[in-house]
C-alpha cells in the first residue's frame, strides 16, 4: 500500500512539474485545436483533472500530457461546436500588453489567416513544433502517427505559409518580406 501511495505522489509531482514547465505550450496546443482561449484553458484543466486520476504511469509522461490536452480540446469542440466569432485569440496569447500587441498585430493577422488555410494536420504540427517546442518524435507520439508523416506535414505546411507570406508581401499587405518570412522557421 505504501509503495502505491509513493508512486501516486511521484506521479503527481511529475505532472505538476510538466505543468509548470510547459503550461504555455500546453495552452497553445489546445488553442490550435479550439481556436478559443477560454476553451483552451478548459481543455488544459480537464486534461489535468483526468491525469491526476491515472492509475498507472505512461512510458513518456510529457507526450502523454500533450496528447491528453489535445484530446480534451477535441472534446471541447465536440461538446460545443459553435463557430468562432473572431480569430483574435487563435495561436497568439490574447493577453499581450499594448506595445507587444501593436507590434505583433499585422504579422499576427497574416499568420493566423495563413494557418487557418492549412489542413488540420499541418496546422497542429506547426503549432506544436514552433509554438509548443515539441520534437517531431513527440508530435508523432501525440498524434499517433509516424515521425516521417509528421515531418512531411510540417514542411508542407511551412511551404504553404511562406508562399502565402510572399504573396502578401507582393500585394503590399506586409511591410517587408524578409521580416515576415524570417519569423517562419525553416
Amino acid at each position: 500500500m505504501n509503495s502505491a501511495v509513493d508512486w501516486m505522489k511521484k506521479l503527481h509531482n511529475e505532472l505538476e512539474k510538466i505543468y509548470r514547465e510547459h503550461k504555455q505550450q500546453l495552452f497553445t496546443c489546445a488553442l490550435a485545436v479550439t481556436r478559443c482561449a477560454a476553451r483552451a484553458e478548459d481543455a488544459v484543466h480537464d486534461a489535468f483533472c483526468r491525469l491526476f486520476r491515472l492509475k498507472r504511469g505512461p512510458k513518456n509522461l510529457k507526450v502523454y500530457v500533450f496528447r491528453a490536452v489535445r484530446n480534451a480540446a477535441i472534446d471541447q469542440l465536440r461538446r460545443n461546436p459553435s463557430p468562432l466569432k473572431s480569430r483574435d485569440e487563435f495561436i497568439f496569447d490574447p493577453n499581450d500588453g499594448p506595445r507587444e500587441a501593436m507590434a505583433k498585430n499585422e504579422f499576427r493577422e497574416i499568420v493566423e489567416k495563413s494557418l487557418l488555410n492549412l489542413n488540420e494536420h499541418e496546422r497542429e504540427t506547426i503549432v506544436q513544433h514552433l509554438y509548443a517546442g515539441l520534437t517531431f518524435r513527440e508530435i508523432a507520439a501525440v498524434l499517433k502517427r509516424r515521425e516521417a508523416t509528421v515531418a512531411a506535414w510540417y514542411y508542407r505546411g511551412l511551404k504553404k505559409l511562406r508562399t502565402q507570406l510572399e504573396k502578401d508581401y507582393e500585394e503590399g499587405r506586409i511591410e517587408t518580406e524578409k521580416n515576415a518570412v524570417a519569423k517562419i522557421r525553416r
